[in-house]
């Protein structure tokens, strides 16, 4: 789970594009009023978890200005039509509704062959003023030294096995602790892991 969803403020009916198995439904109801989670049929996740079944590359099923929050984790590197995409959550947003994604950067190729992009904070940016966002706002998720910590414990998964793997779980502790504190040390390095991203479609309910 992307921790960094957690701190987002969630209000108001909220869609959940790519839900997956909607690990943050629980998280986002604490707050909105509704929750709906929205993936195609294709999903290698639980559907039972999914509410709404659509295409992310296509228009949507709902009416303009149906949201109050669109939300989307670790989903826009995914999808062939990224400029259709972000189109469609303004489309559906309510006007000063906010839309909240993370999205990888310096991370492996996953899910392929679906895996088509990455981006910077600057193309980012540049897709969202686009498609009629304002007020955006973009994170780093991590500096170099976690980053490159995260992967190399994501690499050494594979060699984590049977008893083994208690050897291996101090070691990953360790090197995330560490590479947080060496980020502290070298914050703003241009190399996360990945972005937080807010935005605000323009105008008022």
């Amino acid at each position: 789970m992307d921790r960094c969803a957690e701190t987002f403020p969630y209000r108001g009916r909220v869609v959940d594009l790519g839900c997956g198995t909607a690990p943050y439904k629980d998280i986002i109801l604490a707050v909105a009023d509704e929750y709906i989670g929205v993936d195609w049929t294709k999903t290698i996740h639980d559907q039972s978890r999914v509410d709404v079944f659509a295409d992310l590359s296509k228009p949507l099923p709902f009416a303009d200005s149906y949201a109050d929050t669109v939300v989307s984790f670790e989903v826009l590197e995914h999808l062939p039509e990224p400029i259709l995409f972000l189109s469609e959550c303004n489309h559906i947003l309510r006007p000063g509704g906010m839309l909240f994604m993370t999205v990888p950067f310096m991370w492996q190729i996953h899910e392929e062959p679906h895996d088509y992009f990455r981006y910077t904070q600057y193309g980012l940016r540049y897709l969202l003023e686009k498609n009629g966002f304002s007020e955006i706002a973009i994170k780093e998720k991590t500096g170099f030294w976690l980053m490159w910590w995260l992967r190399f414990n994501y690499h050494t998964v594979r060699f984590a096995r049977g008893p083994v793997k208690y050897l291996w779980y101090p070691v990953w502790c360790f090197t995330q602790v560490l590479g947080i504190l060496l980020d502290k040390v070298n914050p703003g390095s241009g190399q996360p892991a990945g972005y937080v991203i807010q935005a605000k479609k323009p105008g008022h309910k």
